[in-house]
């Protein structure tokens, strides 16, 4: 008999649930990437902003390089988020990103769970994804299957979260 911790099978529950919804609607995954990435530049260039307005009395030149930073980078965050087809523009990009997060996390994975089998699964899974997003990277620049591949990955790694027994290194299915 498997007993999961609740915390541990709503996470798994909650990363099927999340896949099927970007399955769905693979648009809306890759937006929510846009907005994600858009927040966290806007994040940046607010510290930009902040630094290079408190440097400017020792240092101008340096000032002056973190403000114009800082207003690439809201122009860049706005884009981000509020316009999807700047989005669109640069998926391709993004898929090849998103792909090799995954390869470093897939290896990173099987390193860190080689004593654990169901987390050098899930690494091993991980890895798979990433080389399979990278090599649909190269045919297929459409935001579509970014959010398709984003979906897959969390109902397989969610599925494998929820069937591990972690208490016996093995995977009841």
């Amino acid at each position: 008999m498997v007993s999961i911790n609740l915390n541990e099978r709503s996470t798994a529950i909650l990363m099927i649930i999340i896949g099927v919804i970007a399955l769905a609607f693979p648009l809306i995954s890759t937006a929510t990437i846009g907005i994600i990435a858009g927040g966290i530049v806007l994040i940046l260039a607010i510290g930009l902003l902040v630094r290079g307005i408190a440097e400017y009395g020792y240092n101008k030149m340096m000032s002056i390089v973190n403000i114009f930073f800082a207003i690439l980078c809201l122009i860049f965050a706005y884009e981000l988020i509020f316009d999807p087809a700047f989005v669109s523009a640069i998926i391709g990009v993004l898929i090849y990103v998103f792909g090799f997060l995954l390869v470093v996390l897939g290896v990173i994975g099987l390193i860190s769970g080689s004593g654990f089998a169901p987390f050098s699964l899930i690494g091993l899974t991980t890895l798979i994804f990433g080389i399979i997003t990278i090599i649909v990277g190269l045919y297929i620049q459409d935001p579509r299957v970014l959010g398709t591949i984003i979906g897959i990955w969390l109902i397989v790694s969610g599925f494998l979260s929820l069937f591990t027994n972690k208490d016996n290194n093995i995977i009841n299915l």
